[in-house]
Parts: structure tokens; C-alpha cells; sequence
């Protein structure tokens, strides 16, 4: 089993918890070589990361995050962090053919073995599951097909193989620089730009492999009136995935008020998350602080100075027209990059 994880110093401890949630998960799987592409993460903290898969007696392989000429060579326009992730190809070495790929906000809560081994049709090298994207956001900011699957990156399983003959990174980075001109359509997250290049090969997996926060923390109804999707799970299957989650994802979320890794967290999966910290070498450590600006601060608590319903009603509100128009808006004026968008 591989699985690729994408840290900075920063966020080293984030990506120690989940790859200690990985490794307690899944004693039941042969091998497990985790990945880590790093953007300068001290020696201190690559050795408590060793120390947590030596525990488990898996490998762990660092890899440095090159820069963005050592990927793409001669390609001036900045890309921000967005290449790492749909660089794969070239950053992985060519033994690995098949990657779990994850974000460091994630948690393992149960075997992956299962839906590792996923079998791929011949269309298929890539398999996701569903974000909860509504009609709007896919008809007036990507143009997408009407029956594009939309899927989350935090969790993507890829057959690394299929993307290297299909030279994938270069499809990617051909929209990208379609894209970045104002004539075109502006995508402001590489999970925009990966799912239309996804498109017609792309494998849908059970919700409970990506488990994000405001699908966790609302009621199926209210979610469903929030973001109206354009395509989703049955309220049977977010049920089955609630119940027993495989991967947990702390995406944000409108409604609470800070990161599942900080100090006092009001996120749903903090005790998950302290859990699985108190048997890492980050678990005598004090907590992150809540560093957040005075302004960010009191957007999280405005939304709870209102009824619940209130609030659901306002972001979908906020969700359905507001953040359509500003998305159409800023890609006519062209007021940020595809890379700047991408870093806030």
C-alpha cells in the first residue's frame, strides 16, 4: 500500500497524527510505504515522523517538493503549491503505480485495505468520492458537463500507471494556462481544475472514504438545502458513512469556529484528533494556538449568533449566489491568479 502525504514544517504534526491514525488503522495490510512530499520540514520533525512509522515497522520515503521549474521547465506563470498534487506522476518514483494520495487534515479510522485494491474499468484511473457541489457553482464557475462527478481532493486512490501513459500532469497544467488568461473560465482551486480533467475517468467511492465536516456535522436535509447538489449520496449512505467512517476529513466549515488541530477546538473530530495525537511524539507539545485575526475570529462567531436554521438559510444563500457571482466576478476582472486563489 502507498500513500502520499503533503507537509510543511508547519503542518508536520497535522501529518504525524494522520499517519499514526493510518498506521493504528491498518496493522491488517502486508506493507504500507507512506510518502511525504515535504516543503522544508526540519530534521527534528522528519525524525518524530520516522518515529511513528518505525513503531508500526512501515517505510516512510521524504521527498523534496521541487520547484516549479524542476517540474515544469520553462513555464513562467506562477502555479503556487498547486503542482505538487497534480504532479504525481513526476514525483513519485516509477515503481509506484498505484497511490493513495491524502491531505495531512485527514484521519484514518478504520481499514483502507478494501477500497485500496479498488478495481478500475479501463476508462478509470482515478477514484473519489462525491463533494457536495451544487448546480450553481458547476454551471456559472467551471462550465463543467452536466454530468460531471465532483469529487473532493483531501482523498484521491489513482492508478499512477493509467496517468503516466495518459500524461495527466500535462493535461492538467494545459488547463491551467487555458485558464489563466480572462477569456477563459478561472478555477480557483486545483480541485476544480482536476475534477474536469477527471472527467469520463473517474471511479466513485462509498462517502464513508472522505468524510467531510459539514456533511459530518448537519443533518442530510439541511445539507442537501444548503448546497443543493447537482448529484449525491442517499441519506442511507451518508447514514452508513456517519456510523462507521473509514477516512475523516477536517475540511472547513462555516460553523465552527476553529481547525480541528487548535487549542479548545470546536471541530467535530478534535477528540478524534487528540486521540490518536496522545501516541504521537508531538503528544507533550502544547496544542496550535488559535492565531487567527480579530476580523476571522468574528466571522466564525457571527454565524452562531443566530438560530441554527437561520444560519443554514443565510450560507444558502451565500453559497448559491453569492459565491458564483464573486467567482464570475473576479475571473472577468481578473483581479487573482489561478495560484493566488489557490493559496487563501
Amino acid at each position: 500500500m502507498n500513500v502520499v502525504y503533503y507537509s510543511s514544517d508547519f503542518f508536520s504534526e497535522m501529518c504525524g497524527v494522520a499517519i499514526e491514525s493510518l498506521c493504528e488503522s491498518n496493522t491488517d495490510a502486508d506493507n504500507i510505504t507512506v510518502y511525504v512530499v515535504e516543503d522544508h520540514i526540519s530534521d527534528v520533525n522528519k525524525s518524530r515522523l520516522r518515529e511513528i512509522t518505525d513503531k508500526f515497522n512501515r517505510e516512510l520515503i521524504f521527498i523534496k517538493m521541487p520547484t516549479q521549474e524542476e517540474v515544469y521547465p520553462g513555464v513562467k506563470m506562477n502555479l503556487g503549491r498547486t503542482y505538487a498534487r497534480m504532479a504525481l506522476g513526476e514525483i513519485l518514483p516509477e515503481s509506484v503505480d498505484r497511490v493513495l494520495s491524502l491531505d495531512s487534515d485527514t484521519l484514518i479510522m478504520d481499514s483502507i485495505s478494501e477500497m485500496y485494491n479498488t478495481q478500475f474499468s479501463d476508462n478509470e484511473y482515478v477514484a473519489g468520492v462525491y463533494d457536495c457541489v451544487g448546480r450553481a457553482i458547476q454551471d456559472k464557475v467551471l462550465h463543467g458537463p452536466k454530468d460531471l462527478k465532483y469529487c473532493n481532493a483531501g482523498m484521491y486512490l489513482i492508478d499512477l500507471k493509467k496517468w503516466r501513459e495518459l500524461n495527466v500532469g500535462k493535461q492538467l497544467l494545459d488547463l491551467v494556462l487555458k485558464n489563466a488568461d480572462g477569456k477563459h473560465i478561472m478555477y480557483f482551486l486545483e480541485q476544480d481544475l482536476m475534477n474536469m480533467a477527471f472527467y469520463g475517468h473517474l471511479k466513485l467511492l462509498h462517502p464513508r472514504y472522505n468524510m467531510l465536516t459539514s456533511i459530518y456535522l448537519f443533518d442530510y436535509r439541511d445539507v442537501m438545502k444548503m448546497k443543493k447538489p447537482v448529484s449525491y449520496y442517499t441519506e442511507q449512505q451518508i447514514a452508513e458513512a456517519k456510523e462507521k467512517p473509514a477516512i475523516v476529513h477536517a475540511t472547513t466549515c462555516f460553523y465552527v469556529k476553529k481547525r480541528m488541530w487548535v487549542e479548545n477546538s470546536d471541530h467535530p473530530y478534535f477528540s478524534f484528533y487528540n486521540d490518536y495525537r496522545s501516541r504521537t511524539p508531538w503528544k507533550n507539545d502544547p496544542m496550535v494556538k488559535d492565531s487567527r485575526k480579530k476580523s476571522k475570529k468574528i466571522y466564525a462567531q457571527f454565524w452562531h449568533c443566530m438560530p441554527k436554521k437561520c444560519a443554514i438559510w443565510l450560507a444558502s444563500l451565500t453559497i448559491n449566489y453569492v459565491r458564483p457571482f464573486y467567482a464570475w466576478a473576479t475571473t472577468k476582472a481578473s483581479i487573482t491568479t489561478v495560484a493566488e486563489q489557490s493559496a487563501t
